[in-house]
């Protein structure tokens, strides 16, 4: 049996429809928000396993083009002298629960050319000696990065001071007063067995703890697009239901009595 919908022409009622309608198509274009993520991250990670494949060893300036995209994740090995090990850092970082800095370096390659290295991280708020880096020449291991750009969103670096917000090697070259290409070096960690020959130099087996590369799972996005897709049908199902209990209910008239009908003692 149909019911009289005439009340969902009301103001009220149109207003509650916009409303709805908004909120419906909000949680459906977070869940493809939410895929769309899924979708950079898996092409995140096969870009990691591609340029992780294969060590390149780096006798001189890196070339990344522009902004560094095309070296980004590319594992390498290299020979360097460290020109200042503790040049600037990163701030607002976190590892292993702990926040804290990225120790940035600046170190000399084969070629005479300059590159920023992130030696790894340090906590906050406690005392912390950084292990000495080697006089001379030492074999190092990692991964090449893209220079990190300021977003629409994020801190201003004014261009002072030693903590920046983000690895923009442009920001550190400024500081320097010589240019540095536009990727970095993040180091690697030294495997157990062979501390000093592949990752850290020997003795920087304590603090800066080198940062490892993002884990190569799809995170939760998967799941959180499900979640706004099941909101998005159960609001709709919801506000349906509600609306067919408003037509429903505005039928539901009680007939006024007549003489006929009372009792013949009531007349």
């Amino acid at each position: 049996m149909s019911g009289d919908w005439r009340f969902a022409r009301r103001p009220f009622w149109v207003f509650s429809h916009v409303f709805a309608i908004s909120v419906v198509a909000l949680f459906v274009a977070l869940g493809f928000w939410q895929l769309d993520r899924l979708d950079v991250r898996q092409e995140r990670n096969e870009l990691i396993e591609s340029r992780t494949a294969e060590t390149i060893v780096l006798a001189g300036r890196p070339e990344g083009g522009p902004d560094g995209a095309e070296l980004d994740y590319q594992a390498v090995e290299a020979t360097v002298r460290f020109v200042d090990a503790d040049f600037v850092r990163v701030g607002n970082r976190s590892q292993g629960g702990a926040a804290g800095e990225h120790v940035v370096a600046v170190v000399e390659l084969d070629d005479g050319s300059e590159l920023a290295v992130n030696r790894g991280f340090v906590p906050s708020n406690a005392a912390i000696e950084l292990q000495p880096v080697p006089d001379g020449p030492v074999r190092v291991r990692g991964w090449l990065r893209a220079t990190v750009e300021r977003g629409f969103i994020g801190a201003t670096d004014d261009g002072r001071g030693t903590v920046l917000p983000r690895l923009d090697t442009e920001r550190v070259a400024a500081r320097l007063g010589r240019p540095l290409p536009t990727v970095w070096l993040q180091l690697a960690p030294a495997p157990d067995d062979a501390a000093g020959e592949a990752g850290s130099p020997a003795g920087l087996t304590s603090f800066p703890d080198p940062v490892p590369l993002p884990p190569l799972d799809e995170g939760p996005h998967r799941g959180y697009a499900v979640q706004w897709f099941i909101f998005a049908t159960l609001g709709s199902a919801f506000y349906a239901a509600l609306l067919w209990r408003q037509s429903t209910g505005d039928r539901a008239v009680v007939a006024a009595p007549t003489i006929e009908s009372l009792p013949a003692g009531d007349r």
